[in-house]
């Protein structure tokens, strides 16, 4: 009887978590991608303004440093707002996630603090569109400082008081074959600009 109740509880709880999983989904990729989501506010990045969740969409080889796929990643941040954030408040949330990513980490006991330059917003139909790069210590697979290239988009959603920021990010420059497979991938949610 245990076992049974046991074996239920799992069940319901496996059933909760993956559909909950499922319709948080924003990005569209083929499983050879990974897929990540973690909810806002994080508890490691306690500078990060922001509450609602991120989808984090993985190149198939992302973390091999001598592939194409290195480091890149669709890091999608799904946010309540009543208004279209301004790129300054995304920029400070966007180095305070990586810098307190990359912390703790056995590379270094000391690292430079990650840099973002932005270059002006574009509206266009499909929402605002910025490009900008990031530089920051490499955590995670090399432990160096990496500048990676970003191509970004948000849709605000004045309705529902959403807005969806995505980052495309890949350390290759914007005419490399990674583009392509970043820019190939799309939003599925049904959300739209207001």
């Amino acid at each position: 009887m245990k076992q049974t109740l046991l074996f239920l509880l799992l069940l319901t709880l496996h059933t909760v978590h993956s559909q909950e999983q499922q319709e948080a989904y924003i990005i569209q990729a083929d499983s050879t991608w990974g897929k990540e989501i973690i909810k806002f506010p994080i508890e490691w990045a306690p500078k990060l303004t922001l509450e609602g969740y991120e989808e984090l969409t993985f190149a198939p080889e992302w973390s091999k440093e001598n592939h194409d796929d290195f480091w890149s990643i669709i890091m999608t941040w799904r946010v309540k707002t009543n208004q279209e954030i301004p790129l300054y408040e995304l920029e400070y949330n966007l180095l305070h996630y990586f810098d307190h990513l990359m912390k703790p980490n056995y590379w270094a006991q000391e690292f430079p603090l990650p840099e973002a330059e932005f270059k002006a917003p574009i509206t266009t139909e499909k929402g605002t569109e910025y490009e900008a790069q990031l530089t920051f210590f490499d955590g995670f697979h090399t432990g160096k400082v990496i500048t990676t290239y970003i191509l970004g988009q948000q849709i605000f959603n004045q309705a529902t008081e959403e807005a969806i920021i995505i980052f495309k990010i890949s350390p290759k420059p914007y005419t490399e074959a990674i583009w392509e497979k970043l820019n190939a991938q799309t939003i599925i949610t049904g959300f739209k600009k207001d």
